[in-house]
């Protein structure tokens, strides 16, 4: 794999932003009896995975936490590692424009860069926890972009969650800077349960997979709720539990089987 990290001016965040690029290549001891023109082929467009990190993280956690280089080059598939901060990937009320960075900006810079597949069918987009919202909420708003998500221990209902995380003692998301407060959530456009919802009578329909261990006491009952969600819509997704905390052990193994499934 040829690992990228670049930093470029971002026209939506309006700041200079860093990620990490993984893009497929020809292994290390082929390329002794290649030529170049084999080594580096023209005109080839990869399939793209768009990962997003979960709160308190940032674009190296996915490469100091996990084997995704491993597992993209197993499959051939080019990964994207973007920051977030602790934005929940949404156009903030008062803030930056997350969403519209991942979800417009995002794509155009590494397409023309770095020559990847702009076809629905190519593209994916999956995050642990503030990432499983986030790559939820790009999904099942821009149905028409990627051909499927995965969420892994998704902080998918930040209505819920909020108090949950306050009574273990964690209080350091801004949800009024973000959406206004909690409270303004349910039923609009930040509500995935709505957006899931709302793919019943759309015409592109994302695949999914849904994380959640059993002992995400914090998580697993909203994820559930999720799956049952995307299933009444018609979606095909699929769920999967088992022993898990919310860490990056569990999610090593999450996003080794989301890529075997893609």
């Amino acid at each position: 794999m040829i690992l990228c990290q670049c930093n470029f001016f971002s026209k939506a965040l309006k700041n200079h932003v860093t990620l990490n690029v993984l893009i497929p290549s020809m292994p290390d001891n082929d390329c002794l009896h290649a030529s170049y023109s084999e080594i580096y082929p023209e005109g080839k467009k990869h399939k793209t995975l768009y990962l997003l990190h979960g709160a308190l993280d940032d674009y190296s956690s996915w490469l100091r936490h996990t084997n995704i280089e491993r597992y993209a080059e197993e499959k051939g598939i080019a990964v994207v590692m973007p920051s977030g901060q602790n934005g929940f990937y949404t156009n903030a009320v008062s803030g930056h424009d997350y969403f519209d960075f991942i979800t417009e900006e995002l794509p155009h810079f590494v397409q023309a860069t770095f020559h990847l597949s702009s076809k629905r069918e190519d593209n994916f987009i999956a995050g642990p926890s503030m990432g499983g919202y986030g790559a939820s909420k790009c999904a099942l708003s821009k149905p028409e972009q990627y051909g499927a998500f995965g969420c892994l221990s998704g902080a998918v209902n930040p209505p819920v969650l909020e108090g949950r995380m306050k009574a273990m003692g964690f209080d350091f998301f801004r949800y009024d800077l973000i959406f206004d407060g909690t409270d303004k959530i349910p039923g609009t456009n930040h509500d995935l349960y709505k957006l899931a919802g709302g793919l019943t009578h759309a015409e592109h329909k994302p695949r999914s997979y849904i994380f959640c261990g059993i002992q995400d006491v914090a998580n697993h009952d909203m994820n559930v709720a999720l799956y049952e969600k995307l299933k009444e819509a018609g979606s095909d997704t699929t769920f999967c539990d088992g022993d898990g905390l919310h860490d990056w052990a569990y999610w090593d193994k999450c996003i080794g089987q989301f890529i075997q499934w893609l």
